[in-house]
């Protein structure tokens, strides 16, 4: 119902768009060494580097041993078998560990690495620390120490293509518990237990990525710029003027009506989301509406009055499946003003636009401001057809992890917008945060998420093909200001979280860039004017 130069809402398009929480989705290499991960290192791998692995007995049948199957969906499992060496020696740390940590009545407190009291390097015996710390919980200590010693050497088997943190132990951990059942919590034999990982989804060219070729709407001209100008200045200017309730007569082109609006699919009866609103504001006078049929429909109803009448949807509806459709919409007049507008002299320029001396330069400031508004709008628009086209040809299973996460962080900006723009007050949006209210977003949202997720797999994969540099210089300066919005509006922030942001952002833009240079992009006149 707004004009188009009220603030547009970005759908994940433009450079600064990405940071739409996601986690990486193929592997940044360095540029000298291709092999080599970058400090950002690509997907969130699971780094083998942070975990402590530890060396196992030498020979072979006392080794940890994996097997890998693939399940699909960018997901494996390793069934890793523990011998009863390496259970052994997960025993021993935890022995060692207690005795250290703890004061065992009767016996001097042990070190492992010695100490100048007599006794303070002898181990107390393996019953009387079990005993002491109880069999239950030094069992579980001992499953604990098994996974520490046995998971990063199977994780080896992964790190090159797990993403981090994404690995799930299936098998239970009572079943883990039973390792150590024997006498003094001894290994009764090999165990195995099996873990889930999700890993890089491998990526297929349906197309040349190279050759990509969109069309994309303008979102206007320099004839819609003009009367999309003219209806912002004869809002302002409305805005100067004074208003009084009428109750005497039926509405008149001028005035500002309040209704209650919701409209129905003529042929479905299926309700329109979006349509539905309570206590819209229109100003018959002013507004340019991007709606036609709609103020013929009200014109001549009264206070109190309902009336349904149809519209066709424009060609150039927001939501592209409307476009054309008939509806039929049901208006509840509930407010009627009669505006009273000043006459548009150069004192009062400044109001209608700040700064401006005249009625003139406020007209043409107003107009400057337009078409730099559908200029953003056309690069928004085109960048958006170039992500889209790419993600169409880019063959991948999105792993479940990357899209609940994305998810997620998306419905944390949503909140953070709200709460910037302070649009609604904090008991609102602590409410909205219930885990209830995500999980439905991620439900209802869940086509929308991986279309997002798609589309930063694929300008990954095209920013790693193409070895596209980011250089030093523009890294800083995206930390710099990303930095600076987020004080400017007091908003506390996660500095890791802010440089990978800051690293995300650039290289969607840089990916950009290289899209616009090598694709065809062709700029269709706006709809209605084809």
């Amino acid at each position: 119902m707004a004009s188009s130069s009220a603030a547009s809402m970005s759908t994940i398009s433009s450079a600064a768009a990405f940071r739409a929480g996601r986690r990486r989705s193929t592997a940044r290499r360095s540029r000298a060494t291709p092999t080599t991960p970058t400090r950002r290192g690509g997907h969130r791998r699971a780094d083998a580097a942070r975990f402590s692995v530890r060396v196992v007995a030498a020979a072979t049948n006392d080794e940890v041993t994996v097997k890998q199957t693939d399940l699909g969906d960018c997901k494996v499992r390793l069934e890793v078998t523990v011998p009863t060496a390496v259970q052994t020696e997960a025993r021993q740390n935890c022995l060692e560990g207690f005795a250290e940590k703890t004061q065992i009545p009767g016996f001097a407190q042990y070190k492992k690495s010695g100490g100048r009291k007599k006794g303070a390097n002898v181990l107390p015996p393996a019953g009387v620390i079990v005993n002491f710390v109880g069999e239950k919980e030094f069992g579980a200590a001992c499953a604990e120490e098994m996974l520490q010693l046995s998971l990063p050497k199977a994780m080896e088997v992964v790190s090159a293509t797990a993403l981090q943190d994404s690995e799930k132990i299936e098998t239970s951990f009572d079943d883990l518990l039973k390792a150590f059942s024997g006498k003094e919590c001894e290994p009764t034999g090999d165990v195995i237990y099996s873990v889930t990982v999700e890993v890089v989804p491998t990526i297929k060219w349906t197309g040349d990525y190279r050759k990509l070729s969109v069309t994309v709407t303008s979102p206007g001209d320099d004839e819609t710029d003009a009367l999309e100008a003219e209806a912002i200045f004869n809002t302002r200017l409305r805005g100067l003027g004074t208003m009084r309730v009428v109750v005497d007569r039926g509405l008149e082109i001028g005035d500002q009506a309040v209704m209650d609006l919701e409209a129905v699919n003529a042929e479905t009866r299926s309700p329109i989301d979006g349509i539905k609103q309570k206590k819209f504001s229109l100003d018959t006078g002013a507004a340019r509406v991007n709606l036609p049929g709609l103020i013929d429909g009200i014109i001549g109803m009264k206070l109190g009055e309902q009336r349904t009448f149809p519209i066709t949807m424009p060609n150039d509806w927001p939501q592209a499946f409307l476009r054309g459709v008939t509806a039929d919409f049901t208006v509840d007049l509930r407010e009627v003003f009669e505006n009273t507008v000043p006459d548009p002299t150069d004192d009062i320029a400044s109001q209608i636009y700040p700064d401006a001396t005249s009625i003139a330069e406020a007209k043409e400031k107003i107009l400057e401001a337009q078409k730099e508004n559908t200029k953003a709008m056309l690069e928004q628009a085109t960048n958006e057809a170039l992500v889209d086209a790419l993600a169409a040809i880019c063959d991948a299973p999105l792993p479940a992890s990357i899209v609940e996460e994305t998810g997620r962080q998306m419905y944390s900006e949503k909140m953070l917008e709200a709460q910037i723009g302070q649009q609604m007050s904090m008991d609102v949006i602590n409410q909205l945060a219930a885990p209830e209210m995500v999980d439905e977003y991620l439900r209802t949202n869940k086509e929308s998420i991986e279309l997002i997720v798609r589309r930063t797999v694929a300008c990954e994969e095209l920013f790693r093909l193409e070895n596209i540099e980011v250089t030093e210089e523009e890294f800083k300066a995206e930390v710099v200001s990303a930095k600076e919005e987020f004080e400017r509006y007091g908003t506390e922030y996660d500095v890791q979280r802010l440089v990978e942001q800051a690293g995300e952002v650039i290289e969607a833009r840089k990916s950009l860039d290289w899209l616009r240079e090598h694709a065809t992009i062709t700029i269709a006149p706006p709809a209605g004017k084809q």
